[in-house]
């Protein structure tokens, strides 16, 4: 079994360090710098990280919550394998919230909500362009999340971002192994954008619906690739 490894954190005083144990350990089980199956140890990762062992346990306690992390008493900790009937459930719940969302948003779209929606596109072509996988994953969120707000459900992001982490590992393996991915989702996002403009909620919807769905198209492939990483 692979050793856990993960990039150290500069401390932030301002931020609990349980806080910021939890980032640390989420932002690397999500970019797949901690692997699906792989063990984790709360004295190796305390020591990267630079806090002590108990906000890495608490930690530990709030990702297993989240299904990232499977605790097993006597035996050990160790990342959760992508669950793929997590990830169909993932989808359902997006595509029932944002869809609904996006179709108010077509009728509520002011030209600042569709100026600021068309420069994150923009800032998005060009991060996938220069590779830049963490602001791509950042844009792509701030997309979303701009949509609900314009919908006028800016609450129910907390509830979509954590269905999108059951997604985002497969995301991180679509982008890896299917190049096109992340030109793909732009492409989405520019027809979503040209939809809300147009006042077309249903197609809007659509569209959106498909983006959701893109990353599972390539599942089956990934799991015949990859079975180690997969639980299903």
């Amino acid at each position: 079994m692979a050793q856990s490894t993960m990039a150290a954190s500069p401390t932030n005083q301002h931020i609990p360090a349980a806080q910021q144990a939890y980032q640390a350990l989420h932002e690397s089980i999500l970019r797949l710098e901690l692997e699906p199956g792989q063990s984790v140890s709360e004295k190796e990762i305390s020591v990267q990280i630079g806090v002590s062992r108990q906000p890495v346990r608490e930690a530990f306690i709030r990702l297993a919550q989240e299904g990232l992390l499977n605790i097993r008493p006597q035996i050990g900790t160790f990342v959760s394998r992508l669950n793929v009937a997590q990830i169909h459930e993932a989808v359902f719940a997006r595509v029932a919230l944002e869809c609904a969302s996006v179709r108010l948003a077509a009728g509520r779209a002011s030209a600042r909500d569709l100026r600021d929606l068309g420069d994150n596109i923009r800032a998005h072509r060009q991060a996938s362009d220069d590779g830049e996988f963490d602001l791509v994953y950042q844009l792509d969120a701030g997309f979303h999340i701009k949509l609900l707000e314009i919908g006028g459900h800016p609450g129910l992001w907390k509830m979509v971002n954590q269905a999108r982490s059951h997604m985002a590992r497969l995301r991180q393996l679509s982008v890896t192994k299917m190049s096109n991915t992340s030109s793909q989702a732009v492409a989405f996002h520019t027809r979503i954008m040209e939809a809300v403009a147009a006042g077309d909620g249903d197609l809007a919807a659509r569209q959106l619906e498909a983006h959701i769905a893109q990353n599972v198209d390539y599942m089956d492939q990934l799991i015949a690739e990859i079975p180690a990483y997969f639980e299903t």
